[in-house]
């Protein structure tokens, strides 16, 4: 499903609608997420801190495209801003339609740095979100991680 395609990575940063049990609407919207992002041949990891959600996402060009605009109209959070958007040669999350991330203080400190910055690189912040890629639900992970191999 996911065959040879030039592939992209973005970052985005939001503002979450709702502040109370943002972990609980990350999980959530991983929920949702999992089935469309299968289909649409995107991954990447979902992070939920302070009052925000900052998300890496990859796939091919115009799969991204039609989920950003889903994502812009989706009511769970304003003010998106794409942080950056990139060319790669190999996905980092081919394993997960969506992840969620295992904070630590370095994380929290790098997302800081990136929702107070929309301008501070997030590429190193996107690598330390992959090495902390855990479920963010139960339900679907392990069909994810087949149909990706």
């Amino acid at each position: 499903m996911w065959g040879a395609c030039v592939l992209e990575r973005l970052v985005y940063v939001s503002t979450a609608a709702r502040r109370q049990d943002i972990e609980g609407q990350a999980a959530k919207i991983a929920d949702e997420a999992e089935i469309w992002n299968l289909e649409q041949g995107v991954g990447g990891a979902l992070a939920a801190h302070d009052g925000h959600f900052i998300q890496t996402l990859e796939g091919e060009r115009h799969a991204l495209d039609r989920l950003l605009k889903r994502l812009e109209d989706d009511p769970r959070h304003y003010d998106l801003v794409l942080v950056d958007r990139w060319r790669v040669d190999e996905r980092l999350f081919a394993g997960w339609a969506m992840a969620g991330v295992a904070m630590d203080v370095t994380l929290r400190e790098g997302l800081d740095a990136v929702i107070a910055d929309p301008t501070v690189s997030p590429r190193t912040l996107v690598e330390a979100m992959r090495h902390r890629a855990v479920p963010l639900s139960g339900a679907s992970q392990q069909a994810t991680r087949s149909a990706a191999e």
